[in-house]
């Protein structure tokens, strides 16, 4: 049984520490299935001992830079999700984005809705690598 214990611990530490390593800078792009908007996106993810990771996102829409506020981070097993909260023409909305890092870069798929998340107002697919 002491076996099993130890096993599992060294497992639940190398996937913890293989998450460690997908710390840094990532640039990429973000397409919506719905419309024809698409543009740049990039965040920062950090590592804090005993807490959750830290991510700054920021990405284009029509060509300018919009800034987020982050309200989720997810990292676990190499499978990330933010959720994040911007503002559009006025607008608060929320978008979730979920990948899996596939040993070169982070690719998923993204939603957005209304601030309070009653109406989806788009969805699409995103992809991140590291930054050179």
């Amino acid at each position: 049984m002491s076996r099993l214990v130890t096993l599992v611990h060294v497992l639940i530490a190398t996937a913890f520490a293989a998450d460690r390593d997908l710390a840094g800078r990532f640039a990429g792009e973000w397409k919506s299935a719905t419309s024809e908007n698409g543009g740049s996106i990039q965040f920062v993810l950090e590592p804090h001992e005993g807490a959750p990771w830290k991510c700054e996102l920021m990405f284009s829409l029509a060509g300018a830079d919009v800034k987020t506020e982050m309200r989720e981070v997810k990292l676990q097993d190499g499978k990330i999700e933010l959720t994040y909260d911007f503002d559009a023409q006025g607008v608060t909305l929320r978008s979730r984005i979920k990948g899996e890092w596939d040993g070169t870069a982070f690719r998923g798929k993204y939603e957005t809705t209304v601030g309070d998340g009653s109406d989806q107002v788009d969805g699409g697919s995103w992809s991140a690598s590291r930054k050179k």
